[in-house]
């Protein structure tokens, strides 16, 4: 990562299973679109953004182009979708302010960052290692 935008990125602690909902989440709100459409983008995310689904949030803000690419205006109604799973799955509010899916994450980690780890836990996003989420989303 270059100098420059490692001054945009910050460490994050984060329950270590709030990774995986994410992935479900959107894995969940792709489906919606029908298995051979999710298939579709995901395989397009895979191919020309180098997006693996398997390692989000890392590569978060590249599936969001991958979608604007694909879907244009239309990847509100998948970001809407993975925000309403997602606020189901972590039971708190998600409110979708912009059109991308990294924005939505970024606002469950500003929950998360508000109420602190739960007492005696050091977790953050991957178990032990830790992970650096850009620090300039929109609320």
């Amino acid at each position: 990562m270059s100098s420059d935008r490692s001054s945009l990125f910050r460490l994050v602690h984060l329950p270590p299973d709030l990774a995986q909902q994410l992935r479900d989440s959107v894995e969940e709100a792709f489906q919606g679109l029908g298995g051979a459409t999710a298939e579709l983008i995901l395989h397009y995310a895979r191919t020309q953004h180098k997006v693996n689904v398997k390692e989000l949030p890392v590569g978060i803000d590249e599936l969001d182009n991958a979608l604007k690419d694909i879907l244009g205006p239309g990847r509100r109604m998948v970001v809407n979708h993975c925000a309403e799973i997602l606020a189901r799955r972590i039971g708190k509010d998600v409110r979708v302010k912009t059109e991308k899916l990294g924005d939505v994450f970024r606002q469950v980690v500003k929950v998360y960052e508000k109420r602190g780890p739960p007492k005696g836990e050091s977790a953050s996003l991957f178990g032990d290692a830790q992970t650096v989420l850009p620090s300039n989303y929109v609320e």
